[in-house]
């Protein structure tokens, strides 16, 4: 089985919001601990909890997020298509977690390589766009 990498917290990460920066780090964290697990095996018991935690948490980040786009007028169609990103996500990690149980489950190697690359890019790109537009606001 191939070793797969942990995500690593950077500079280039940090949207200079404490909240949405510790609740990114926390997702890192969740998904370094699937990672970490000795035996990724399909239908494990500690992988679905962890992945379920992921997918909570997620939530309830996406949800603070999406508010404080609204609250400081984010642009309705970067919004949108934020919003749009996060269902796809939503509904991605739903499949994973609909289809774990049955004969032919998701490969956890492939779960956790969508995961790492998801939020990798989504900070790094969508995430970014509103954090110039917070600190610009937030300057004025």
């Amino acid at each position: 089985m191939e070793t797969l990498k942990t995500l690593v917290w950077t500079d280039k990460l940090t949207m200079y919001n404490a909240k949405l920066d510790y609740q990114h780090q926390t997702l890192f964290k969740y998904i370094n601990e699937i990672i970490e697990v000795e035996l990724i095996t399909p239908r494990s018991k500690q992988f679905a909890e962890i992945l379920s935690k992921i997918t909570d948490y997620g939530l309830e980040h996406f949800k603070e997020e999406e508010r404080l786009m609204l609250d400081l007028g984010f642009p309705q169609d970067l919004l949108q298509d934020h919003v749009q990103q996060h269902r796809d996500y939503i509904y991605q990690v739903a499949m994973f977690n609909t289809r774990f149980y049955l004969p032919n489950s998701s490969n956890p190697a492939d779960v956790i390589s969508f995961l790492r690359d998801w939020w990798y890019k989504h900070i790094l790109r969508s995430d970014m766009r509103f954090s110039q537009y917070l600190r610009k606001q937030l300057s004025s």
